[in-house]
This record gives structure tokens, sequence and C-alpha cells, in this order.
């Protein structure tokens, strides 16, 4: 297979031998090496880690982003390393690292890159990168971020010095900084005073924190320290649009308004009537009660700044959105909530677990994105876990594929597969935190049943205690919500015409399906334990929701207990006593300790820290431990050696 960009040893982590136990060679994104020292590793590998990420500190390969306290552990210290390469970042690429109170280093979670051979200077610059992708996307218009160069990872183990550039269509775009060819788009959106009351559209009663505006009542929340503001776009496109991307295209700086008074959701009488206002203004405030009293974390980015949320956008929109900066009507994020259209007339899409959902894709983002530096966040869809597939493989019209063309993407004739894992990772934590909220909030009629969107009538959509109680394709076909990591969904790695390559997917021409639209992406086929399961009518997802029931059922049977039913593996939940236990570790896996870029087994490394940093031989680690272990995340062996690390300056 040609490759888009030729690789030679240069800048080299020579071969480490610090894996995954369920990571191994065939499961690393090639050329990307998994960092995982502390808990579980040995003390051993933990120093020899911890010299090579020294090492990489001084000579400029590792770079500090952050470097915060720890107030679960007084004494405590994060910093964040971020990869680079002559002062380019590499996307995904760093290390999050633990420290005591002696400064004597506690864990090291990441990815670190190696065999990296580009130059880090542009042939192309920034502002023709943009003006290329204007002309390529139609004239829409850059705005915004400054198109900033990254090294961009792609599939096969090769790298790209590109422009990463943010659109108004909601993308982060990946242009060669060579040619400006699109290599790759990543979605920015995740998909789903005074004191009043009104009433859900499930008939329950709710109490508002309102503001009083001269004779009108406004859903802006005064009473909690981060002020909760629900914006009405009455069914007007344009005034969804100005409040999604005005600050974005007009470049304004963070916190500058595009909003005002009347675009706030108000009431005459402070006896709400519209149930799309009431609930998701009372279930964000039900959220960040959660997120406060729990985890003692101020908001949404931990700093009590504004939450924003648009309701009303379109008669039928049965979704719910998460828009992280530079969207929003202050550049810092905003929460979009859809209804569904029936017979029955129409229901938003604003329960409290799905509000708070898709709240918890906000503190993710934040949580990750100012430790690590990079804006993305959590990296949600690179494929960071690959592994080799077959050399062929037959879909369900008969037709056989092999890997001899320029449009898959192949290593030795054979297709690679994988999945967006940091996008489960991601889905997972909200699903998560989701049911949480609702047990927190039981006493005041809230559903705890670990069934994620259960109280719209078209729901559940997942479910935490049964995941294959629920089929990822509805009632259309039996594939279900994989309990354990041998079952999750995996794609082929596919490339598009946009990056350069003239054969066409020989299988959408052969099945009539659509072209996918950007650079490398998952294909529309699908694999489940390394075999061929269905085909899907298009491509562009890599499984995100599908895979996040992995994770999130770990954490139900740490606290319920149970067997799962794929490993036949046992767990001792600890119960209700235990919940905000296991909770609070979770919760720190990701604000604490999570790299930019993860997978499901690294995630469940984090987690496991985070157990014997919160509850060292307590109920709640064995219980979290037994949990991903059931689910297939065993826990990490004692390393193996450490082969020396070198960078081009020390050759």
């Amino acid at each position: 297979m040609k490759s888009l960009h030729r690789v030679a040893p240069a800048w080299t982590i020579a071969a480490i031998a610090i894996l995954a136990a369920v990571q191994d060679v065939a499961t690393q994104q090639p050329g990307a090496v998994s960092v995982n020292a502390g808990y579980g590793t040995g003390v051993d590998a933990l120093r020899r880690w911890d010299e090579t990420v020294d090492r990489l500190t001084r000579t400029g390969g590792l770079v500090l982003t952050s470097r915060r306290g720890d107030r679960a552990r007084p004494g405590r210290t994060h910093e964040y390393l971020a990869q680079a390469v002559d002062g380019v970042p590499v996307l995904g690429g760093g290390v999050s690292r633990q420290l005591d109170a002696a400064g004597v280093t506690v864990s090291l979670l990441g990815t670190l890159h190696r065999n990296i051979d580009i130059g880090s200077a542009p042939a192309l610059s920034a502002a023709d990168a943009a003006a290329g992708l204007e002309r390529a996307r139609g004239g829409r218009i850059v705005a915004g971020p400054r198109p900033a160069l990254v090294v961009l990872p792609l599939p096969d183990g090769s790298y790209a010095l590109s422009y990463r550039i943010p659109m108004s269509d909601g993308r982060f775009y990946f242009a060669d900084a060579s040619d400006g060819r699109i290599l790759h788009a990543a979605d920015a959106i995740r998909s789903q005073a005074a004191v009043g009351s009104g009433s859900s559209s499930r008939g329950r009663r709710k109490k508002l924190s309102t503001t009083r505006d001269g004779i009108r009542f406004l859903a802006h929340d005064h009473l909690r320290p981060a002020e909760i503001v629900t914006l009405d776009a009455k069914f007007n496109r344009w005034r969804i649009g100005r409040l999604i991307s005005e600050h974005f295209e007009k470049e304004l700086a963070p916190g500058v308004p595009v909003w005002n008074a009347n675009d706030v959701a108000a009431d005459a009488d402070n006896e709400w009537d519209d149930p799309a206002v009431v609930e998701t203004h009372a279930h964000t405030g039900w959220t960040y009660d959660y997120l406060d009293a729990q985890h003692g974390w101020q908001g949404l980015d931990g700093a009590d700044g504004r939450i924003f949320s648009i309701v009303n956008l379109e008669p039928d929109l049965p979704n719910a959105f998460a828009i992280p900066p530079p969207f929003g009507p202050e550049g810092s994020g905003v929460f979009v909530y859809g209804r569904a259209a029936s017979a029955a007339g129409e229901e938003p899409f604003s329960s409290l677990d799905i509000v708070a959902h898709e709240l918890m894709h906000g503190v993710t983002h934040f949580a990750v994105s100012k430790r690590t530096g990079d804006p993305l966040g959590l990296q949600t869809d690179l494929p960071s876990s690959t592994r080799l597939g077959p050399e062929t493989f037959t879909v369900e019209e008969g037709v056989t594929f092999a890997c001899d063309n320029d449009f898959w993407w192949c290593i030795d004739g054979r297709f690679l597969l994988a999945s967006a894992q940091g996008g489960a990772v991601n889905e997972a934590y909200s699903d998560i935190v989701a049911e949480s909220v609702g047990f927190f909030h039981e006493d005041a009629g809230a559903t705890a049943d670990y069934l994620v969107g259960k109280d719209q009538t078209f729901g559940p959509l997942r479910s935490l205690a049964d995941p294959g109680s629920i089929s990822i394709l509805g009632d259309f076909a039996d594939f279900p919500y994989p309990d354990a990591y041998q079952n999750r969904y995996e794609f082929v790695l596919a490339r598009s015409a946009s990056t350069g390559v003239t054969n066409p997917d020989p299988l959408l021409k052969a099945l009539d399906l659509p072209e996918i639209p950007e650079g490398w992406t998952y294909s529309h086929v699908v694999f489940v334990n390394g075999r061929f399961a269905f085909s899907l009518s298009a491509g562009d997802y890599g499984g995100d929701h599908w895979n996040s029931t992995i994770l999130s059922h770990a954490f139900y049977l740490a606290i319920e207990g149970g067997t799962n039913r794929t490993t036949g593996l046992s767990v001792q939940g600890v119960g209700d006593a235990g919940r905000a236990a296991v909770e609070r570790i979770f919760f720190r896996g990701m604000t604490n300790l999570m790299p930019a870029a993860t997978s499901l087994p690294l995630t469940a490394s984090a987690i496991r820290q985070a157990a014997a940093d919160l509850a060292p031989g307590g109920e709640a680690q064995r219980a979290v431990t037994q949990a991903l272990t059931a689910v297939g995340l065993p826990s990490t062996p004692p390393a193996a050696t450490v082969s020396p690390i070198h960078d081009r300056r020390h050759r």
C-alpha cells in the first residue's frame, strides 16, 4: 500500500516493552506506545519510565503544559507533559504524571509516538491552507483560532505535518502543510435570584431558579455560583446560528457575549408552561449540585463558568448535543436540546439523564483540555488501538474484498481494524455521571435505574446493568451493546478521494452507497471479534456510543455486583453504601489522570490508579479492580525492561 508520508526512524522512541497486558504490538496504533506505569506495574518499571519522561522533557520531546495540586489528596501534584517535535505538538501525544509530596512520581499514563521523521517547517502558509480549505468546503468561512501546526498520527504508523483548522460547521480539519490536502476531519460536536416552578413533559413539578427582569421572569439562575442560562431559540434558525457560531465567526475574545436578555427563555408569571425550558433549566441545576456536592467540581469548567443551554430548535429534532469551545454564546461552549415529534405530540429531549449526560461532556472537555493544553480536549476519534484484520472479507451481498487497493488502510495486505475508543470513554463517562445524578437526586423524584433515556418515550437508549438487552441497531437486528472488551465493535479503516487517492471505494460503488467524506475515516464495514459482522449505509462512525457500555457496565458491576455474561467473571459490588466512593474513583480517573489520547485499556489503568489513590486496600478498590477485570480490561502485569529512548538531538 502506498503511504501518504514516507517515514524513517529519525526521531525515535526505541523498542519499548512496557505495554498494557491487553495491548500487545498487534493492537497498538502503529508507531505509538502506551505509557502505563504506577499501580500494578512495579516500582522498577515506574522508575524507568520516569527517567525516560525526564530525559524527553530536558531535550524538548515533552513540554510541561500544566501543573496542579490535588484537592482529594493534599500534597499530591498532577502534571501534563505534551509531546512535541521541534516545538510542534504531536496530536494526542503526551503523559499525565502524578507526584507525591516529596516530588516522587506515583503514576504515568499516556501515549508516546515514535519513528516521527517529518520536517517541522511547512511548505504551505497557514493563510494558504485556510484558503484552500475554504475552496474545498464550498466557500465556508474559516474563522476563530488561527490554523495551528500539529503532527497528525496516521493509521498506518506514518505522520503528517498538518494545520489544524476549526470551521464554522463545527469540525476541526487537518490540512496537509505541504499541499493543503484534507487528511482528516474531527467533529467537535458530541450528539445526545427568584424561584419559580413549572411542569415537565412528564407532568412532574420542578423548581426553577430564575431572575426577574421588569414584568417578566428569565431562565437565568444567579443563585448558584455558576450562572445557568437557558436560551430559547423559538424555532428560529437564524437565532440558533447566531447563538452557536457568531462568537466564533467574528473572532471575539472568550467571554464576550453575542446573546442578550431577549434570547433568554422568559415567562410572565414564573409558572412556566414550556416543558423544554422547565426540564433543561432544572436538570442543569441538579447536575451542577451533584458535581459540586459529590466531587467538589465547580460547574463544568471547574471554575464556575457560565453554563449555556439552547432549547426549541426545530419541531422535530430528536437529539441533544454538546458543543465545546470555541463555539457558543460566549465562546465557552453550549448544550443544545431538541425534541421528538410523534402522533402523541412533541417531547423535549431533556430528561435528567440526557441533560446530565451532555453536561458531563463539558466536564470531560474542560478537564482534559485545561490539563493538556489541547483545544480538542479528549481525543475522541483517533484510532488509538488498531489491530490487523484479515486479508479479505465478504459482505452480506456475497461480494468479497481484498486489501489490494489504495482506498483501504492496509499493512502487508491485511486490513486495519479500529474503533474510536477515546469517544467510547467519553460517552461512557457521560452515561456514568448521568445515572449517578439520578441516584443522587432519587429522593427528589429522579429516576435511578441504570437505563439511559428511559424517561423518554423512545427509550431506553443503553443499559449499564445489562448492555446486551438492547441492540445497537434498535429493532432492525440483534447486535447487542457489548459488555466486554472482546465483543467491541471495530471498523475497517478507509481513505477517501480527498486524500489524493484516485481509486473509488469498490464496496461503496458495488452497493451504490455515498462516498466517505474526508481523509482517513472509519468505514461502514463493521467487525466483531476480528470477523465481519455487518455493513452500515454510511461510514464516518467509530462506534463510540456502541462500545461505551464496556466501561459503563464495569461501573455498574463495581457498585451492584454480579456476573459478566461474556467472561463469566463475578464481582462483589460495594452496594449503596459504597456508591459515592466508586463514583469518586471513576471521576478522578477522568479529571486528574486522563491523558489527551486514551483507549479503553488505558482508561482502565487510570481508574485503577485512581482507586489506589483514594481507597488503597479498601472495598471500593477491590470492587473496581474486579469489575474492570470482569469486562475484559485486566490489570497490567509487572513491566518488562525498557530499552533506551532517544531523540534526534541525542542520537
